[in-house]
């Protein structure tokens, strides 16, 4: 009785539900720049070709008008493309990769060239938001923000209204306020992009080129409440007389007592996923990389941003939340979660701390990261800390960062970092009587140079002790290494009118690794060409060589194995990407003594059924000859003549603006055939061994089908379905089909969500 209750609660409170109308101080979102308000509008015409990257005055006329008061920013697109030129309007979830014709507002709210908010609308209203910052972007950030479009024969137009409480800003103090503005629309069929003002994300001075903008500073003052209700049921676990049914509800909010300071909360918080992440199957000695999709660790984040250029991160969000490593617990509930910032003139601060649940046998933890952020004219310098306790285990890890930003000129940009990690460690029975005393420091820093358009040089310099550790709550693949590495970039813009090129690039990479103990890791380099045709298509041409080397991870700390040297060639097709079925095609053989010769092969495809229906297809195979990996029980390395297929397949469909139907299928599949095992002698080359590996055979299947429903932006019904199978075998000659088959009939996990967010 109380199950079927709730339910009945659950849809009465999705019934009553209103969508907000989109109507602010006579203007109405509608995508027709009709009221009298557009009139006296401030206008920006004067766009220029940037992609390719020519500054020639714009093919097609752009017409920008732009109007600030109370309510914020409203933004009118008016694009001429004649109905000689193909329009691509199709429809995209929600911060997606809109790929088709579109329109881009960045607004920098400080005019500090530090952090810009990137508002984009593609033709059929797709909406995808990200975060600017100097030299990344990052699409892991959502705001509340409204848009529409309209067509006539010879125009299309986009209509967007951005409030002022998207961002935090600083506070003038005299009422005035300069922002910085930068937009641009893709024409999507023939590969060009135009700009206002001549800006290019290429360049180093890229956000200090936007158009700055002085507007009256509107005080406000917002708190938004974004309370959660959902239902699952785990449809594997779930046994005679017992309920496998569980209901959850909680709270997000938003306070926003001024323009430049913001708390983010959460209790019991909506950590749920509704989105499926990627399968990730790995082998290797390094740890995969997991995106963010949880809404408290995307909302409000940039001041947070803390990638490094080799992709390590001193903050990994997808570390809270999922248990210590190697304590095989899974999953921890997160009690309370909370996040400050605030931004000010010259020095923005920001505060994180999130509770796990620390009940028995939980190995929850406690966790806190602050940010300091002062800019100096040119000049950028900062720290963060992140700190983990984990009482159960008797562990404590301090990570201090220092960085450096320094745009000497327009040309040249300095950038680095130094980094202390101070990890502490009391024996105990949880922790495996393991203790830990271990403090050590690394660094890096990076130069880039762009005497042009036509030419950018960057040079990247890293040292990572051998006890550095911030694996607690960042990211690094590995500790114990000295690495150098360098690329520059030649871009041939433009081509005589009688060619068919439209532009090409040239990208020339080298570098080297070695550990601390001064062994060499890795020496390589690699030349890649790609043209761009004016009918859009692609063609990519890639070689490259690596010297012989060691490898101190392939073993597991069972000795350093003499990796030979290694070859490789590259190419790459990509199809007219305005028509309705655009591929791509990717062809490499890599070859080395060992491993002998590996072919790789990916196609990926979309067919856009309609303009509100899509189907994605990406498969890649690869044959590797003898695939060298540790085998674990024979405690040695084994060769395996192996195929493994990777399969993701996607089908969007989008009934009405405000409804999505997702249908997401992934699989991995491995054969894997033992050709002969190895022990490694004290040179670091292989030997036979007369102990034998097993044949392998692994599949992993994923399905979701996803319905949501917006309410209004950031609200939103969810209903999901997902599965998830898994069959291992040691026969290593199974085959595609019966792999696939055999993944998707062990079913492990399977379960329906119903949830409700909604944001008032």
């Amino acid at each position: 009785m109380q199950n079927k209750t709730s339910i009945s609660l659950l849809v009465l409170f999705c019934s009553c539900l209103l969508s907000i109308p989109n109507a602010f101080a006579g203007i109405v979102i509608d995508g027709v720049l009709d009221e009298q308000e557009w009139a006296g509008a401030q206008v920006y015409s004067d766009f220029v070709t940037v992609e390719p990257l020519t500054g020639d005055q714009a093919k097609y006329p752009t017409e920008v008008r732009l109007i600030t008061n109370a309510d914020g920013i409203f933004v009118g697109f008016k694009n001429y493309q004649p109905a000689s030129v193909k329009r691509v309007n199709r429809q995209f979830p929600r911060d997606s990769q809109i790929e088709a014709d579109r329109n881009i507002v960045s607004i920098d709210f400080d005019s500090t060239a530090l952090a810009g908010y990137d508002f984009t609308v593609g033709s059929a209203n797709s909406q995808q938001d990200g975060i600017v910052t100097p030299g990344d972007y990052s699409a892991d950030w959502d705001g509340t923000w409204y848009s529409q479009t309209s067509s006539t024969e010879d125009y299309w137009y986009s209509e967007i209204h951005i409030p002022w409480t998207v961002a935090p800003m600083t506070d003038a103090g005299d009422g005035r306020k300069t922002i910085a503005l930068w937009f641009s629309r893709v024409v999507f069929d023939e590969s060009l992009r135009f700009a206002f003002p001549n800006a290019y994300y290429s360049r180093n001075t890229f956000m200090e080129d936007w158009q700055p903008l002085e507007v009256d500073q509107v005080s406000t003052s917002t708190l938004d409440w974004f309370p959660y209700v959902s239902y699952s049921n785990d449809l594997q676990d779930g046994v005679a007389g017992s309920s496998s049914e569980e209901f959850n509800a909680g709270l997000d909010f938003i306070w926003r007592p001024n323009s430049s300071t913001q708390l983010t909360g959460a209790i019991n918080p909506d950590f749920g996923q509704v989105e499926s992440d990627d399968l990730v199957v790995n082998f290797s000695a390094f740890e995969k990389f997991v995106t963010e999709k949880r809404p408290f660790f995307t909302e409000n984040q940039s001041l947070f941003s803390s990638g490094i250029p080799n992709d390590d991160q001193a903050l990994y969000t997808r570390r809270i939340g999922a248990g210590p490593s190697g304590s095989g617990g899974g999953l921890v509930d997160i009690d309370i979660a909370a996040k400050v910032t605030h931004f000010g003139e010259a020095t923005d601060l920001g505060l994180f701390v999130v509770k796990e649940d620390d009940a028995e046998g939980s190995y929850g933890g406690e966790f806190i990261s602050s940010r300091i952020q002062h800019k100096i004219g040119r000049l950028s310098v900062g720290h963060r800390l992140t700190y983990v306790e984990r009482s159960t285990l008797g562990r404590e890890a301090t990570v201090q960062v220092a960085d450096l930003i320094w745009r000497k000129d327009e040309t040249t940009e300095v950038r680095g970092q130094i980094l202390h990690s101070d990890i502490q460690q009391l024996a105990n029975s949880a922790n495996g009587q393991n203790t830990a005393d271990n403090q050590d420091t690394a660094g890096w820093a990076s130069l880039s140079y762009a005497p042009s358009d036509e030419w950018y040089h960057s040079v990247y310099l890293s040292h990572y002790g051998d006890e550095f550790d911030m694996n607690d709550m960042g990211f690094m693949k590995r500790n114990d290494f000295r690495e150098f590495f360098g690329k520059t970039r030649h871009d041939q813009l433009e081509y005589e009118s009688s060619s068919n090129i439209l532009s090409s690039s040239t990208v020339f990479e080298y570098g080297t690794t070695e550990n601390t103990q001064g062994d060499r890791l890795e020496l390589r380099a690699n030349l890649d060409h790609t043209w761009t045709y004016k009918s859009t298509r692609k063609l990519g041409l890639k070689a490259g060589t690596s010297a012989s080397s060691w490898d101190d991870r392939l073993t597991r700390g069972n000795g350093m194995f003499a990796d030979p040297a290694h070859y490789w060639f590259e190419t790459r097709y990509s199809s007219p990407r305005g028509d309705d079925f655009a591929y791509d095609v990717e062809a490499k053989v890599v070859y080395d003594k060992i491993e002998k010769t590996s072919l790789r092969l990916k196609f990926s495809s979309q067919m856009y059924l309609s303009e509100t229906m899509t189907l994605s297809a990406d498969f890649r195979y690869k044959h590797l000859q003898e695939w060298l990996i540790w085998d674990f029980d024979t405690a040695q390395l084994a060769g395996f003549d192996t195929d493994r297929f990777n399969a993701d397949i996607r089908f969007d469909w989008y009934p009405s603006p405000k409804q999505e139907v997702r249908l997401k299928f992934q699989w991995v599949g491995i054969d894997a055939e033992e050709v002969q095992s190895y022990q490694l002698n004290s040179d670091g080359n292989l030997n036979l061994s007369a102990s034998t590996a097993s044949d392998f055979s692994q599949s992993d299947t994923a399905l979701q089908i996803r319905y949501r429903y917006e309410l209004a932006p950031l609200s939103n019904v969810f209903l999901v379905y997902s599965r998830g199978g898994y069959f291992a075998s040691d026969d290593g000659d199974i085959g595609p089909g019966d792999l696939i088959r055999e993944g998707w009939d062990g079913v492990q996990v399977e379960s329906i969500i119903a949830k409700v967010r909604y944001r008032f």
